[in-house]
């Protein structure tokens, strides 16, 4: 029978910084991820929706609250910008194709991988030559999940989140490492999600379940107060690979400099 191993573990993030003068180069043990605090950024919004297709525009516009729409033409527009730093195209040549599974890719550059995650006051960008899956969570105080329990973990995940001191917690914990792995995986919330591996150590992986023989990694991550994050990526190590953080800062200027960044 064909298995996969996922390794799954806590990251501390030591620090998180200025987006450095060079962005092109992108090493084969790097995982990139790029924060953002979208408040800061709503005065841009004019700007940076002049880097949209009339699509992407289209889609902006059937979001329900303009908070909606303004967090995506932000996160959307900087995403665009990214992939142009990493390239060498120029924003406006950035098209997104589609997987069969609406798993975003670009044609022009199959061996860039990327994966966006958004909740609340946040978004954040994976960006890796490994393909790469990403979730981020606001931790509300508010949200009553015990009744998910049952539907979305396994006997063994409900039992260590029901033990945990900080049961919330845990249920991020736990959540956000599915989340992650899936999008990975393109697979998506199914029947399979409860089976998805998500505590700590490695684990066998039944081929069946995931359809995927790789071997994977999967990395927890406090992204700020009341916020978690998880990040799934190809690979098995008993170590981390090298995680990057970034902050995007809220300057226009900068930001239409990205590209330029060699």
């Amino acid at each position: 029978m064909k298995t996969s191993k996922s390794f799954i573990e806590y990251s501390t993030v030591k620090d998180v910084k200025l987006i450095p003068c060079k962005l092109d180069s992108l090493d084969t043990d790097e995982i990139v991820i790029y924060t953002i605090y979208l408040p800061d950024f709503i005065e841009l919004k004019s700007d940076l929706s002049n880097f949209l297709t009339s699509k992407e525009l289209k889609k902006a516009q059937r979001f329900f609250k303009e908070i909606d729409r303004d967090r995506f033409i932000i996160y959307r527009s900087i995403l665009k910008f990214i992939l142009a730093a990493h390239t060498n195209l120029s924003v406006k040549n950035i098209y997104l194709d589609y997987h069969f599974n609406k798993k975003p890719y670009l044609a022009s550059h199959p061996w860039l991988f990327f994966n966006v995650s958004h909740s609340e006051d946040f978004a954040a960008i994976a960006v890796s030559r490994k393909n790469v899956g990403l979730d981020i969570e606001y931790m509300s105080e508010d949200f009553n999940f015990t009744s998910l329990l049952p539907d979305v973990f396994d006997d063994n995940q409900i039992l260590q989140i029901q033990n945990a001191a900080d049961k919330k917690h845990a249920f991020y914990t736990s959540w956000t490492r599915k989340e992650a792995f899936v999008k990975a995986l393109g697979k998506g919330i199914d029947e399979d999600f409860k089976h998805i591996p998500s505590l700590d150590g490695q684990h066998d992986i039944d081929f069946d379940l995931i359809k995927n023989s790789k071997n994977w990694q999967v990395n927890s991550f406090n992204l700020a107060n009341h916020y978690l994050g998880a990040v799934a990526f190809e690979d098995l190590s008993a170590t981390s690979r090298n995680l990057i953080f970034y902050v995007l800062p809220n300057k226009m200027e900068y930001i239409l400099d990205m590209p330029n960044k060699k």
